[in-house]
């Protein structure tokens, strides 16, 4: 089969959530798959900075023209079909929701990570919800032939919310990654704290860090907060936050995998009790490099989580700190978590990712 990639989510520099999804399942799939032949797309009219899969059933094929223009004509003109511009194709995946347009010939998968934007429409931007409400297309999601949900969580969502049959909604949970690149020399460069708990993520309304450093202020002032990743929006508030509280914060921005990998190891805790996730990929990494995990008691982080961890109500302060507390003061509960998390971790794979969406590319035949 020739399957053409929606590659226009890997141009960024610094990968996060989508973007991580990406390039772990497409490195995987590559990694396995021989057989069939398969096209990256992706558009820019700058020069666009790609993964360089060194593979030879893999190519690209790039265009350059001005992306608002090609946008909305992909939106409102429904032109040019996408897989007709590369030289046609029997599918066409979209690792996440953008602006599409496929003739009828090609079958079509497309993955949904998650609906945050209309479960909590107040945690993104005026624009963002408007760009959202162009790209979620539910013709689009109609006309696929398989669409791939990041849980059961978001498989319900799509159900509930957009009204999409169920049959055409598959589960493939996200894998993690189980390399362990922590060095002493990591632990050196960030001068780490005895005790820190760890938040990983895109600081933005939705993953709850002010409601972690209003718990983390219920704690003895020995008690740090390391926050590594990069700033994201309708941060105004987190920002007075963060200043009130920057004796106990050590904030790192954009962190490597091999500094994540330290931070992990080193934490008593992954603080992460968001107000909602399609999956929740630091819940699978921080359960494979032995650190516990408090996570939020909704959407899809039981589900990843499973028994391995403290789940806690996000929306109760209070709760969240007597979680961090217990972790900090009950050591055979912590390492009964760390057991628990490898075991769970097992789970999830990007091999496994990469075999469950092949299975899936294989039906359509």
């Amino acid at each position: 089969m020739k399957i053409a990639i929606d590659a226009r989510s890997l141009m960024g520099k610094n990968y996060s959530g989508v973007s991580t999804y990406a390039f772990n399942l497409l490195k995987a799939l590559f990694e396995s798959d021989h057989g069939n032949e398969y096209v990256l797309f992706y558009n820019s009219s700058k020069l666009a900075s790609l993964p360089k899969f060194d593979f030879p059933n893999v190519r690209y094929c790039g265009f350059h023209w001005p992306n608002k223009l090609f946008n909305a004509s992909l939106n409102f003109f429904g032109w040019p079909k996408l897989d007709r511009l590369i030289g046609d194709c029997d599918i066409f995946f979209a690792p996440n929701l953008h602006f599409v347009s496929w003739s009828d010939e090609c079958k079509k998968v497309i993955v949904v990570h998650d609906l945050s934007f209309l479960a909590y429409p107040q945690f993104f931007t005026l624009k963002q919800r408007l760009w959202h409400k162009l790209i979620l297309n539910k013709k689009i999601l109609q006309r696929a032939d398989i669409i791939i949900a990041d849980s059961g969580s978001t498989k319900r969502d799509l159900i509930d919310l957009l009204d999409i049959a169920e049959e055409k909604v598959k589960v493939v949970h996200l894998g993690g990654d189980k390399r362990d690149e922590s060095s002493a020399e990591m632990a050196a460069k960030h001068h780490l704290p005895e005790k820190y708990f760890l938040f990983v993520g895109t600081l933005e309304p939705r993953k709850n860090l002010s409601g972690i450093i209003r718990a983390l202020n219920m704690l003895p002032n020995d008690v740090k907060l390391v926050v590594a990743g990069d700033w994201g929006w309708k941060t105004g508030k987190l920002k007075v936050e963060m200043e009130k509280s920057k004796d106990r914060i050590i904030f790192l921005g954009y962190v490597s995998d091999e500094e994540k990998a330290n931070l992990y190891k080193n934490a008593v805790a992954l603080a992460y009790p968001s107000f909602y996730e399609g999956f929740g990929l630091p819940i699978v990494e921080a359960m494979n490099l032995g650190c516990p995990v408090i996570a939020g008691n909704n959407s899809s982080q039981g589900e990843v989580l499973g028994d391995a961890g403290l789940l806690v109500d996000p929306f109760n302060v209070r709760e969240i700190s007597q979680a961090m507390e217990l972790l900090l003061n009950d050591r055979d509960l912590r390492q009964e978590l760390i057991n628990r998390g490898k075991i769970q971790a097992e789970k999830f794979s990007w091999e496994k990712t990469a075999r469950e969406t092949l299975e899936l590319f294989n039906k359509l035949k």
